[in-house]
């Protein structure tokens, strides 16, 4: 193993450890082929030496250079050729099969229903039996959700193997809360602040049990009176949690102002920019991620990708830009590894992530061909290509 500078990379040489950005989340593994492209994107992530093997590989997957005679693993082929033979007998496990088996997301399910219920027999008490609404409690059991999981990487894959059309309001507010947790974490907030955002989280769609419960589970597009008597869920809510001293001014906002947006084309006030709540501003994002992700009986989840992509599509300048780069950056590197499907039918490995287009990264497909959504993006857009770009529909 040696330690080489990133300008005096050449494709062929293999990672011997994990190549990591300055917060350590990995962009390419350990035992991978440099090539071209990966080597051109890692000053951008701001990495200046590459730990590499004394082997070099060439674009057949072949050892060209071996100063050890051991003989290369698995392990340590490239990228081209990584993927160990599949037995006709018994297919490995997908990632998502691999976390519903694990015990981890076993206890996460069981705790994550116990708060789920405790959150709607607290709602209930209060609404209609006049009782206290013990909102710390409810955040404390929130927050411990986090602690077996020990990364923020889990939730993500957690939370997207436990959608389905019969989620309830109170699992998306959980939801909510874990990602503001998370994004909060991204941005470096403190403890306490990461606190009060969990809370916004938790708690910013309460007034939508003040609505009719019909619209809510409509299973066809609502009608523009509808949608308008959904909006007031936002005022309602506020309404609610501005009855109890003990609820923070940055909650009962974040209830007000989740669908706000800083160009002021949100609602309900139409507010832009430094008007709106910072916590309300991490809000937003966790909720639109999570409702989007989430399957609705009137439509399927979608795949994290696509909703990067709509977030990238739909206008940074709606967002606070250093909350949504940050959080568009971070969700993407989450998924580094995972297996997905392609639009043209193929699947594949995430490997890289290009900077700046997070719902178009690099992947090495099953039969070792490697894929640069971006690239084929722009040779598409440069030739005029009536062509449909690939593009990720679901993560497996």
């Amino acid at each position: 193993m040696k330690q080489i500078p990133v300008k005096e990379l050449i494709p062929g040489m293999v990672t011997a450890e994990d190549i990591l950005t300055y917060d350590n989340k990995m962009i390419v593994p350990k035992g991978v082929v440099l090539t071209e492209n990966i080597i051109s994107r890692l000053e951008g992530y701001s990495i200046y030496y590459v730990q590499t093997t004394d082997n070099i590989i060439d674009e057949l997957g072949s050892p060209m250079i071996q100063t050890g005679t051991a003989p290369l693993s698995g392990v340590q082929m490239s990228m081209d050729s990584a993927i160990p033979h599949i037995s006709s007998v018994s297919a490995p496990k997908s990632n998502k099969e691999k976390i519903k088996d694990s015990e981890q997301f076993k206890q996460f399910s069981e705790s994550y229903a116990r708060v789920e219920e405790h959150y709607k027999e607290m709602l209930s008490n209060s609404l209609y039996n006049n009782r206290a609404f013990r909102s710390n409690e409810l955040l404390k059991e929130t927050i411990d959700l986090l602690k077996p999981n020990g990364h923020e990487i889990s939730v993500f894959d957690m939370l997207l193997n436990m959608h389905n059309s019969e989620d309830s309001v109170f699992a998306h507010c959980i939801d909510v809360a874990l990602l503001s947790n998370v994004i909060a974490r991204w941005l470096h907030f403190s403890e306490n602040d990461q606190m009060m955002a969990t809370a916004c989280g938790l708690f910013h769609d309460v007034g939508k049990f003040m609505l009719p419960s019909g619209i809510l589970r409509k299973p066809s597009k609502l009608t523009t009176d509808e949608f308008e008597i959904v909006k007031t869920h936002t005022i309602e809510g506020f309404h609610f949690l501005n009855r109890f001293n003990t609820i923070p001014q940055p909650v009962k906002n974040a209830a007000l102002m989740h669908h706000e947006k800083c160009d002021g084309s949100g609602y309900p006030y139409g507010i832009t920019g430094m008007e709106i709540d910072k916590f309300s501003k991490i809000v937003t994002i966790a909720d639109i991620f999570d409702a989007m992700t989430s399957e609705r009986v009137y439509r399927s989840a979608m795949c994290p990708f696509s909703v990067i992509k709509f977030f990238e599509d739909d206008g940074i300048q709606k967002y606070d830009m250093k909350y949504m780069l940050t959080f568009l950056e971070n969700v993407a590197n989450s998924y580094l590894n995972h297996t997905v499907t392609l639009s043209n039918g193929m699947e594949g490995n995430v490997i890289f992530i290009n900077q700046g287009s997070y719902s178009r990264p690099v992947i090495r497909t099953n039969n070792n061909e490697i894929i640069n959504l971006q690239e084929q993006y722009y040779n598409n857009i440069m030739a005029l290509s009536n062509l449909k770009n690939v593009s990720i529909e679901s993560i497996i």
